[in-house]
């Protein structure tokens, strides 16, 4: 009994001894309280205020993340480029501040950082929405052989293609009123330095880097109806051909043409299919303008209106290849037999080539001129089709201010451009 008493003994004694040594490892040696291991600190990744996908053109994506002093770098690959974000090239990466507008297809890299530590990557990519135009009713591009309205609008250059479309495929638009409604840019650039013109593919082909407008009419096929350009421009005019009556209007009969702007334009008859004698064989003639290129015999009352034209008329290309380059205007390039044209307020800034004149060149029937100026690089300043006056910097700043306050159009650039 005693001996199992002793060993009961030890045992408690052994098991006081070992909590004692639990309960105790962790106090430090002064008696102080025991202070736990710090917990380490992670960075919350980035969010997108926009889930990926396909968004509207303009949408903003604000990026954030949770964790307080953090900083954001962010990497937007577009297209088929393989760049991306990593824990070791983030800081070359775009350091956030604002929210990043969503203007085309994009994929956007995000990261957080604070300190030396930083959060998991994250990413969103976008598309954008297609959204389908609305097209007005009035759209020139609507018209069909069927329509009876009588008012049409010119947005943009599909409504010109279809205007020409309609008018050279034989329907005058008589008693029809087009009124352009906005700017249209038709090339980003057609003339260089001092008006020089675009150069051709090969004699007789036009330059395959700018579209090349039809024109509206030609002889056999003129428009008759009223063109409102509204004040608005048109830019990058690039026509390149071969036909009677060649221009931006290639033919006018009985119509109105008013308050049409065209600025950086070209306007070239090939000038290649010509006879033996020197003539023309009729698929090629040489009656061209800037805006009209003839208004047609037994024509009627044609008027012209606060129109401006600035660019070059023909092409040294294709006046050196016949001499035959005639009847070319800035403005008009003739004015045929049993019509009378009233030109008011018209304005031109040309290079010419072969027999031609800043306004109209040729008046074999009536032509009538109010308040209209033709500049043609040589410094020639015409104020009808024949009479000129001289060129100085006062003509220049009374023409310029003239322009202003006739068309609301400030020439000022185009002359630094021409040279003049």
């Amino acid at each position: 009994m005693k001996k199992i008493t002793k060993i009961i003994s030890v045992f408690l004694m052994t098991a006081v001894a070992f909590v004692s040594f639990s309960c105790n490892k962790d106090t430090p040696d002064d008696g102080s309280t025991p202070v736990n291991p710090p917990v380490e600190e992670t960075v919350s990744p980035v969010a997108f205020s926009v889930a990926a996908g396909e968004v509207e053109k303009d949408t903003t994506v604000a990026l954030s993340t949770s964790t307080e002093g953090a900083e954001i770098y962010y990497l937007v690959v577009k297209g088929d480029d393989t760049a991306t974000l990593t824990a070791e090239n983030y800081k070359s990466a775009g350091k956030y501040a604002d929210p990043i507008a969503i203007t085309e297809a994009v994929k956007i890299y995000a990261i957080a950082a604070k300190g030396e530590k930083v959060s998991e990557v994250t990413s969103a990519a976008y598309t954008i929405k297609v959204v389908a135009p609305v097209v007005p009713e009035d759209a020139m591009r609507l018209w069909t052989a069927e329509s009876t309205a009588t008012a049409w609008s010119v947005y943009n250059y599909e409504d010109l293609e279809k205007l020409a479309e309609v008018v050279n495929g034989g329907t005058d638009l008589a008693g029809i009123v087009i009124t352009q409604k906005e700017d249209i840019a038709i090339n980003a650039a057609v003339l260089g330095d001092g008006f020089v013109e675009p150069a051709e593919a090969e004699d007789g082909v036009a330059n395959a880097d700018l579209i090349n407008f039809a024109g509206i009419g030609s002889k056999k096929t003129p428009f008759a109806g009223t063109y409102d350009g509204n004040g608005k421009t048109i830019s990058g005019l690039y026509i390149y051909g071969g036909q009677q009556g060649l221009g931006f209007f290639g033919a006018l009969n009985t119509a109105t043409v008013k308050n049409v702007v065209i600025l950086d334009a070209c306007v070239v008859n090939k000038n290649i299919e010509v006879k033996d004698d020197g003539s023309h064989d009729g698929s090629d003639d040489d009656r061209f303008g800037g805006l009209v290129g003839i208004v047609i015999e037994n024509g009627g009352e044609v008027a012209v209106e606060n129109c401006i034209f600035v660019g070059t008329v023909g092409s040294k290309a294709a006046y050196d290849r016949n001499n035959t380059y005639e009847y070319i205007g800035g403005i008009i390039g003739r004015v045929e037999k049993n019509s009378t044209t009233n030109l008011t307020n018209c304005f031109s800034l040309v290079k010419l080539y072969g027999s031609s004149a800043a306004l109209v060149k040729t008046v074999k029937g009536t032509a009538n001129f109010t308040g209209c100026y033709g500049i043609s690089l040589d410094k020639k300043v015409f104020t009808d089709a024949s009479a000129t006056i001289d060129f100085d910097d006062t003509t220049k700043a009374s023409i310029i201010e003239t322009v202003k306050t006739a068309c609301g159009i400030d020439l000022t650039d185009y002359f630094t451009k021409a040279g003049l």
